[in-house]
């Protein structure tokens, strides 16, 4: 049977009284009675005394003390450290934890409050953005490099095109000079034969008149 009344909750052991222990306490009952009786004979009242003291010890017999319940907790705490449950710290999200609070004299203003797993991630990813602009300006990056690269292309492409319309350019004007050299040569040419022409003719009208 269970020690005591109601004191089956949830998650401790049952405790049963073995039968070696239910005769010593029944022998001591009838021990402490007979001298209770023979106490009570001497003394008036002795019945009296007598009931209340079995009643007092039915109650002590039924309720529990708190060294039985203490026994009991550590049995429960011996039986829930066995095995892996010992190993886990249990964790309930549900239950808040109580915020301890601090004296303004005891908190040190060099210490750094902590951050997040956020708000560390964004502060890294700050860092690398500024390093790598450092380094595309600098032209260390592989971007840079192919930037920088595809300029000099650029550069290269426009200079061959500007040099190319300038040699074009002298050699229209080269043939243009060339071709008006060649035609003020030309007419002075027919004007001499011209001349020689009028001259002669005039000449034999004069002979034919003589």
């Amino acid at each position: 049977m269970p020690r005591g009344k109601y004191v089956n909750h949830k998650g401790r052991r049952r405790h049963f009284t073995s039968p070696e222990e239910l005769q010593q306490q029944s022998e001591d009952d009838s021990s402490s009675e007979a001298e209770s009786d023979d106490e009570g004979a001497d003394q008036p009242g002795g019945s009296k005394a007598r009931g209340a003291i079995s009643k007092q010890s039915a109650k002590a017999g039924k309720m529990p003390t708190s060294s039985e319940d203490s026994d009991e907790s550590d049995e429960v705490d011996r039986d829930a450290k066995k095995g892996v449950a010992g190993l886990i710290e249990i964790e309930n999200p549900n239950r808040r934890l109580k915020k301890v609070t601090q004296k303004i004299e005891n908190i040190s203003l060099d210490t750094k409050p902590e951050l997040s797993r956020r708000e560390q991630k964004q502060l890294e990813n700050q860092k690398n953005r500024r390093r790598y602009e450092q380094l595309r300006a600098e032209g260390k990056t592989a971007e840079a490099k192919a930037d920088l690269a595809r300029l000099a292309l650029i550069r290269q492409q426009r200079a061959e095109a500007a040099a190319k319309r300038e040699a074009e350019k002298k050699a229209a004007e080269d043939k243009k000079s060339t071709s008006e050299t060649a035609g003020s040569g030309g007419s002075s040419t027919t004007n001499i034969v011209l001349t020689d022409a009028k001259n002669e003719k005039p000449a034999a009208t004069n002979s034919k008149v003589l």
